[in-house]
């Protein structure tokens, strides 16, 4: 089954080496066909999506959420259901929440074998968690808080952190610039808050959270971004490392909720890193980092918007030293996902354009990912894309592209909705 945290994840910082600009080919081959399917739309404002088998029955079923009005707003939590073949039927984990909920992870906190989904609450600063009902999964999840004390919280992953049996959760906060861990309590704790650890309130603007064992050492570490200070308020003048932007990792410390975390740095010379996540990218047995950069012209120049990823070129279990790799512009880059959309054996990534950039795309890989990439345009227009995942929703082997799109935050008009991209492979 797909993993949608494919984040398997980062002594003393060494500078990256150099920075390795990449051209985009032209591919000879016949590309990748996909045919697009929308599962829903005309939503109040949607970002965030995974997939995950929610009743059982061997397909991949879609989370996504949908929020009506701004302050106060209703937000819902939704599933659909996939009968096999991707057709989907809607169903509510949870509806009128005062609040923003936006992304989240599945996974099963309560240990009944179930997934569960936990999901944050940007407006009000909250975690929540919704359990699954058993057997009438399209009946009611019973609502749970793990925190009220999360300011515009902005995403959520859920782990063993402290490897006692059962899955903590991290969260990533963007105008609290922290990162921070909740402690799962336990069946006696469940109706009250999770005990909070704070790892780091220095991420400015932190946007990516996800997970990997960096160091090899069998427990689950942390790979952070933080935007860092606008363009406009920075200055072209700001040197690198004042400008607050960084892709770090924190490595777990064993007794997390006792002792620091230590924090390895990336990269703290490049602008705009807003989502990626962390994976064997080149195949060489250790943790490499992929990363989209932009967003926004006010976040970086758009000709430094971009798809890339960090090359871990450390000693294994080491992750110090990072060899930057560009894979190709992407103006107004959001989110890049590691996937071998044309299952040669080879990693791609999928990637989507936000408000004005506007588009789903894919950069395929070939063979070699320090060399040259071809970008293949799986949607223009698709108006303000956000979240972007990959999975194999109608069961044939190849990895469809599922994303969702905002309202752009009044950039755009935007397409307020969830579609899906079968992968019809190369005819």
């Amino acid at each position: 089954m797909p993993q949608l945290e494919m984040a398997q994840h980062l002594k003393c910082y060494l500078p990256i080496l150099a920075c390795c600009f990449v051209s985009i080919a032209v591919s000879e081959e016949p590309a990748i066909r996909f045919s697009e399917r929308l599962i829903a739309d005309k939503y109040g404002y949607t970002f965030g999506v995974a997939a995950h088998d929610l009743d059982g029955d061997g397909d991949l079923d879609l989370t996504n959420v949908d929020i009506v009005g701004k302050n106060p707003s209703a937000a819902s939590l939704l599933w659909f259901e996939n009968d096999g073949k991707g057709a989907f039927q809607r169903h509510v984990v949870h509806e009128k929440e005062n609040g923003w909920l936006e992304r989240h992870s599945v996974g099963d906190l309560n240990g009944d074998g179930r997934p569960d989904i936990a999901v944050v609450s940007n407006r009000d600063g909250l975690l929540l968690w919704f359990a699954h009902p058993g057997k009438n999964v399209a009946g009611a999840w019973k609502r749970y808080v793990i925190t009220t004390n999360c300011p515009n919280a902005y995403d959520v992953v859920l782990a063993d952190i402290d490897s006692d049996g059962d899955l903590d959760a991290a969260s990533a906060g963007y105008v609290s610039h922290t990162l921070a861990w909740y402690e799962n309590p336990g069946p006696d704790g469940w109706d009250r808050e999770w005990p909070r650890h704070v790892i780091d309130k220095t991420l400015t603007e932190n946007r990516t959270i996800r997970l990997g064992d960096f160091n090899r050492d069998g427990r689950m570490d942390l790979v952070a971004a933080s935007v860092g200070a606008s363009f406009a308020t920075a200055g072209e003048a700001t040197g690198p490392t004042q400008h607050g932007a960084s892709v770090v990792w924190f490595e777990n410390p064993g007794r997390p909720s006792r002792t620091p975390w230590k924090k390895h740095v990336i990269d703290d010379r490049s602008r705009g890193p807003i989502h990626g996540h962390a994976v064997d990218f080149d195949r060489d047995g250790d943790l490499d980092v992929v990363m989209a950069f932009g967003m926004r012209p006010e976040h970086v120049p758009e000709d430094r918007h971009e798809i890339a990823w960090y090359e871990n070129v450390g000693q294994p279990g080491d992750s110090t030293a990072w060899k930057r790799h560009v894979v190709g512009p992407l103006p107004c880059a959001f989110e890049t996902v590691a996937v071998d959309v044309d299952v040669d054996g080879d990693l791609d990534l999928a990637a989507t354009a936000w408000s004005k950039g506007d588009r789903v795309v894919w950069f395929e890989n070939s063979g070699d990912p320090r060399g040259k990439w071809t970008m293949h345009v799986i949607r223009e227009k698709y108006l303000a894309a956000n979240q972007v995942i990959a999975a194999d929703l109608d069961g044939d082997g190849r990895p469809d592209i599922i994303a969702t799109a905002d309202d752009g935050s009044r950039r755009v008009p935007g397409a307020n909705e969830l579609r899906w991209w079968r992968n019809e492979g190369r005819r």
